[in-house]
């Protein structure tokens, strides 16, 4: 890899199912690309899926054996792995090889990773309000639909998307060590 590729800051959204991760994460990636950032994403899931189209020639090359496969066009590339349980444990590894360049790399999930996170937490959801992740060191804030009494790290209304995406780009993107 080249010394000029720029290391990406990373930042894990996380939250029980149906909390709007996906929901806040897009309007996020649309603020900051709108302010001239680089935004990468990353989605974690717990079910096996099928990212390739079945019957096209990379869906081919996969199933006929193929370790890895990449499809390229003008402009763009996908890439299809297989991989091994340790990939979660080695994300941080991968980032700069897959998305040096960016100035962010948002992921939603891996939540055992020791990457910086920001909590999600909806009212109707989770009931009493109270986070899951407080004494996980990585936790920076904590975004929910009402006021979290005695939190130790900073909170944002869920539905603030403006003063999130502040709070990434000043906390995360231009801090010196991200």
């Amino acid at each position: 890899m080249s010394k000029n590729i720029k290391i990406p800051k990373v930042v894990s959204f996380i939250a029980k199912s149906g909390t709007g991760k996906t929901t806040l994460i897009v309007k996020i990636i649309k603020i900051l690309s709108g302010r001239g950032y680089k935004v990468s994403s990353v989605k974690h899931t717990d079910h096996d899926f099928e990212a390739d189209i079945p019957g096209k020639d990379s869906w081919r090359h996969k199933n006929a054996g193929a370790f890895s496969t990449m499809l390229i066009s003008n402009g763009k590339a996908a890439f299809f792995s297989d991989i091994d349980s340790s990939f979660d444990a080695e994300i941080k590894t991968i980032l700069p090889k897959y998305f040096g360049g960016s100035d962010i790399v948002i992921i939603e999930g891996f939540k055992d990773l020791k990457i910086k996170k920001i909590e999600l937490l909806r009212k109707d959801i989770d009931g009493d309000l109270k986070p899951r992740f407080k004494k996980d060191a990585g936790l920076i804030l904590v975004c929910a639909d009402e006021f979290i009494k005695d939190l130790e790290v900073p909170q944002i209304n869920i539905n603030d998307f403006e003063k999130i995406a502040d709070f990434i780009e000043n906390n995360i993107i231009k801090a010196f060590n991200g």
